[in-house]
């Protein structure tokens, strides 16, 4: 059983973590907060259970958090805030005006914290424009390419489509500059039609994406792209397709897959902690922070937060009203957790060839795919590390071979 975890002495408040010595050190580099679990629209593959509860975050529970996360000495740069787990903008601007002045009143946060929004875009009008760019809000839209695939599983709650509001939110945080990024889920509908999807990103000036495979994860307990061995094949596909498009262009869409294949191809310490290896924080105990509005928290992946399970008793660690990070180490559950997502991890280090570049599949895929976080690989590495780098690696061993 692993041990309770104690707090490293030299850490500050946002001070970037010292050189550690031959102990493992400790870092928090993101701190997802759920301001509401609610979601004005109903896509089918959401993993999220409770998407019609309109609970608000208090600030008293914001306001803790923070204190809870500081305490810690944890915290360095890069430290990234991301407001999810339900659209964010469905919660009024107005609230964030007020969570954003509190958060502001910690040392150091207007320098070293960066927020990130991932919004569904149906939302976005110019006040919203006008704070993203006030505040340097990284902001990210759910798009899944044009609107007969983007409609197909991202309905409203009458049942009608959202590629309409969707691509009116992207538009006007293009126009306004607010530099907004795509994710595109990769579903049954999707994972056939890479033109199609290309050509729409290069039509509407998409220069940005990352693509999720639909998973089964959560409330989504079965994918529609059907058996592992038939949706890694269509994704394989799908990506290679995809791959040779962008290519032959000049590459004008920066693909996050791609990006982060070839640079821990190229250049594997770009990708890492400020102390070395490679930095998978969803797989180290408190590398990431995962706090729901009623002040519940987990570590390791933001999917497991509030989710059921038999097995483990909870993924709720702790409440930071009630308890410190560190204090929730105690939790039985978090114990058991950590134990089996190192067994995990040891397997995947011993046998799988793109361990470096990965450092763990994520411990949500390993448990709702194999049923256990003491596994390997899953459909989701499979797709977003696994194949993609094979796809780069095969593009510069032909590079290679057409200059000799």
């Amino acid at each position: 059983m692993t041990e309770t975890l104690s707090p490293p002495e030299i850490a500050t408040p946002l001070a970037i973590p010292a050189t550690p010595t031959e102990v493992e050190q400790l870092f928090l580099s993101l701190l997802v907060i759920q301001p509401s679990p609610f979601c004005n629209i109903n896509c089918d593959y959401c993993y999220l259970p409770d998407r019609t509860n309109t609970h608000r975050m208090d600030f008293d529970v914001l306001q803790k958090t923070l204190e809870r996360v500081f305490e810690s000495g944890l915290v360095g740069a890069p430290f990234t805030l991301l407001w999810h787990a339900g659209e964010p903008l469905a919660v009024p601007l107005k609230w964030y005006q007020t969570a954003f002045e509190l958060i502001g009143k910690f040392p150091g946060t207007k320098e070293f914290v960066e927020h990130n929004f991932q919004t569904n875009g149906t939302l976005v009008n110019d006040a919203w424009c006008d704070f993203i760019n006030e505040n340097k809000i990284v902001v990210g839209v759910s798009i899944d390419g044009p609107e007969f695939i983007h409609d197909h599983h991202r309905k409203t709650r009458k049942g009608e489509g959202s590629h309409a509001k969707a691509m009116r939110g992207y538009k006007k945080l293009k126009d306004a500059g607010c530099n907004p990024g795509v994710v595109s889920v990769i579903s049954d509908i999707a994972v056939d039609h890479p033109d199609e999807i290309y050509d729409f990103f290069i039509e509407n000036d998409i220069d940005a994406v990352g693509f999720n495979i639909e998973e089964i994860e959560g409330a989504n307990e079965t994918s529609s792209l059907g058996r592992p061995v038939d949706g890694d094949e269509r994704m394989r596909a799908f990506l290679t397709q995809f791959y040779l498009r962008n290519k032959a262009d000049g590459f004008p869409i920066r693909v996050r897959e791609f990006e982060t294949a070839r640079t821990n191809i190229l250049n594997p310490f770009d990708f890492q902690t400020p102390w070395g290896s490679y930095y998978n924080s969803e797989v180290d105990p408190l590398g990431m922070v995962n706090v729901d509005c009623y002040g519940n928290f987990s570590t390791f992946s933001p999917e497991l937060l509030g989710q059921p399970t038999e097995k483990y008793g909870t993924f709720n660690f702790g409440n930071v009203i009630k308890q410190g990070l560190f204090e929730a180490t105690v939790n039985p559950a978090f114990q058991k957790v950590l134990e089996d997502i190192e067994a995990g991890n040891k397997k995947c280090a011993e046998t799988c060839p793109f361990w470096k570049g990965c450092g763990g599949a994520s411990p949500s895929n390993k448990y709702y795919e194999n049923g256990t976080f003491d596994s390997t690989e899953t459909s989701n590495c499979r797709s977003t590390v696994q194949i993609p780098m094979q796809i780069v690696l095969d593009d510069l061993g032909k590079t290679m071979a057409d200059i000799a």
